[in-house]
């Protein structure tokens, strides 16, 4: 089984979201708060999808005393009733941190309540959504571990580094601890998941079928941070039918 999550590692890191455009050019201080803010605003309404599929595999797999207590730890953290693990965290809200944000960068509550989704982002969020509720267990773990573990290395190889170097923000600022905490907890939730779905991967049908999975949520992530970058770097607008504004 261990070729398996090493074939799944291996799918994240050929496209994680590190080596994208996107963020190579905030690293490097090359665009402005508010692009970052735009990503998390629409990150909020991926999560406000996600999550609560997220409480159906709660239901779905309650006889996995396992799997079902690491779903629920998650939650609590998201909720901020606990802290994520390690010495000196303090419970916190997670849509809240994203507020705090996007406030910083220069987005009204309301603004990202109400943010319109891009196609890729709508994609993405409908397939998450889809695959924790329909798929096997171990395929779903597959697929979720594509998603969170990509949140270390991003957080703490560029986006932390690009706030301190470029706009101002040691990562200790309280404006930014959504990408401090990120860069912390889901070490450590990915690493569960990758453990995880290794035992719920029971046959080669399987591990194809998580393989695949895998395949498609990191190809649509890449491609929802793709609508930012066309919109906030390469200046792009959508083709629209005439006469719609």
């Amino acid at each position: 089984m261990a070729s398996v999550t090493d074939e799944i590692v291996a799918i994240r890191d050929r496209w994680h979201t590190k080596n994208h455009p996107f963020f190579r050019s905030f690293g490097e201080g090359k665009l402005p708060l508010k692009s970052l803010g735009r990503y998390l605003a629409l990150h909020y309404q991926f999560v406000s999808r996600a999550l609560p599929s997220i409480a159906v595999l709660y239901a779905r797999v309650y006889e996995h005393e396992d799997v079902r207590k690491a779903i629920a730890e998650n939650i609590a953290e998201e909720e901020g009733l606990k802290a994520i693990p390690g010495e000196g965290h303090k419970p916190h809200d997670h849509n809240e941190m994203i507020f705090r944000f996007c406030k910083a960068a220069g987005f009204s509550a309301d603004e990202v309540r109400n943010i319109k989704m891009t196609p890729a982002w709508w994609a993405r969020s409908l397939h998450y959504a889809t695959v924790t509720t329909t798929e096997p267990l171990g395929v779903v773990l597959a697929m979720q571990s594509t998603q969170e573990g990509q949140q270390p290395a991003l957080n703490d190889e560029l986006v932390l580094p690009a706030f301190e170097k470029h706009y101002g923000y040691k990562r200790s600022a309280p404006e930014v601890e959504f990408f401090a905490e990120h860069a912390v907890a889901d070490i450590e939730h990915s690493r569960r998941q990758l453990e995880l779905c290794a035992k719920h991967l029971t046959s080669p049908e399987l591990r194809q079928r998580a393989l695949k999975v895998a395949q498609e949520a990191v190809e649509l992530r890449w491609a929802s941070i793709t609508d930012i970058y066309r919109a906030d770097v390469l200046g792009e607008r959508d083709l629209l039918p005439a006469g719609v504004a």
